[in-house]
């Protein structure tokens, strides 16, 4: 293949991700449902369960432990 041809396909890929992105990016900012946003650092966040929740747990300071005279 020449030189030219990889250079119109390569750029060819750019347009169209940058396009991908714009549309995205434009949904997102209407309020549709957009892919844009949907992961974190962690990863996507996986659909939520409606299994038992889990027991609360509270956390009180040591002086309200002791019993008051």
């Amino acid at each position: 293949m020449t030189p030219w041809i990889q250079t119109i396909i390569a750029l060819s890929i750019v347009v169209l991700a940058a396009i991908v992105v714009v549309y995205q990016a434009t949904s997102a900012m209407r309020g549709k449902r957009s892919k844009l946003g949907s992961c974190c650092a962690k990863g996507c966040e996986a659909p939520k369960q409606a299994g038992p929740k889990p027991e609360r747990v509270a956390f009180f300071p040591s002086d309200m432990l002791m019993k008051r005279k």
